[in-house]
């Protein structure tokens, strides 16, 4: 399996931000009362945060990565001995 770093990079973002958004929505209308919040509910709230941390931390990541192949090259392959 051949993988970009800076693909995987930018699909990983993409990732994380429709996840965000998805917890977002599932979480928006409780967090005003998180003490009627179920478990599943705060659940999705900390995974919410975690995101919100990670994904500043990846951008920043992606920002200072340099593709390591010219064009005419493959990217390396992780399962690859």
């Amino acid at each position: 399996m051949f993988v970009d770093p800076l693909s995987l990079i930018d699909e990983t973002i993409d990732h994380l931000e429709m996840l965000a958004e998805m917890f977002a929505d599932e979480t928006d209308a409780r967090l005003r009362q998180p003490p009627g919040m179920s478990i599943a509910m705060r659940t999705c709230r900390d995974a919410q945060i975690a995101i919100t941390t990670l994904l500043p931390k990846l951008r920043a990541a992606r920002a200072t990565q340099e593709p390591r192949h010219s064009p005419d090259q493959l990217p390396f392959c992780l399962n690859c001995d």
